[in-house]
């Protein structure tokens, strides 16, 4: 278990590493647009280019000069409008490429790397008492993991194999669960308000005091769930029949 959390980690890491030298590639060739050698430009910005024929710009109080003992002149005469604009739209084009290296370092801090645990196999790996909502566990393989007294409220189960899987006492509020194998799952007491579950909801092993309000099912696989034994009980923490959350007639 600790090797596959290690390999795990290893893996998140590369993959954000890989991302981050990827971004700031395109920023260096973004800024390759703004080279003097290739662009005229209307503007000659201090900060960009200063051309060595340029007339000196006096102040008696504070004279700016560049490294070449040169000052810089702003020459706006005799530059077609197009020039303008291609200097707007590669400047533009830098902003874009800063905003993309900061956005993608934001989001893999935010979301813990990539996409999170979606494809890894975490078979009987424990993720109880922890916070992991928002996570992405697409496709995962969990057999026999529990999850139990956890919050995955958001988490995206989508064609996971939970197997056996443990969700006891879970805050599993908007997570999506469709398309999944949830043979043999325990769902007592779990708070799956406004989740999304497939056919196999009729396959787990137990849903007793759970709070399914407003959560989708397809509508022929509620029928069956209805007719459960173990559909009973109250959730021990939102205080709401189990049998009344899925509208099941008596």
């Amino acid at each position: 278990q600790q090797t596959n959390c290690n390999m795990m980690a290893m893996s998140l890491f590369a993959s954000s590493t890989l991302a981050t030298i990827l971004s700031l590639a395109l920023l260096q060739s973004s800024f390759a647009f703004l080279s003097p050698n290739s662009v005229n430009t209307r503007f000659s910005l201090p900060f960009l280019t200063a051309h060595p024929n340029d007339h000196a710009i006096h102040d008696d109080m504070n004279p700016i000069k560049t490294s070449s003992t040169k000052h810089v002149q702003i020459n706006s005469n005799n530059k077609s409008s197009n020039d303008e604009n291609s200097i707007t739209t590669k400047i533009a084009t830098v902003a874009m490429a800063a905003s993309l290296v900061l956005g993608s370092s934001a989001a893999w801090a935010v979301s813990g790397g990539g996409l999170d645990y979606a494809n890894l196999d975490i078979t009987g790996q424990d993720f109880s008492g922890g916070n992991y909502k928002g996570k992405d566990f697409t496709q995962v393989i969990a057999k026999g993991t529990t999850f139990a007294n956890s919050n995955i409220q958001g988490c995206r189960f989508y064609k996971a194999y939970l197997v056996n899987a443990n969700f006891e006492s879970t805050d599993a509020r908007g997570a999506s669960f469709e398309d999944t194998s949830m043979e043999n799952a325990n769902l007592r007491n779990i708070n799956a308000a406004g989740s999304y579950f497939g056919q196999s909801l009729i396959d787990v092993k137990t849903m007793e005091n759970g709070d399914f309000t407003e959560a989708q099912i397809p509508v022929k696989t509620l029928k069956l769930v209805c007719e459960r034994e173990d559909v009973k009980g109250t959730n021990p923490v939102t205080g709401v029949d189990t049998r009344e959350s899925l509208m099941c007639l008596d």
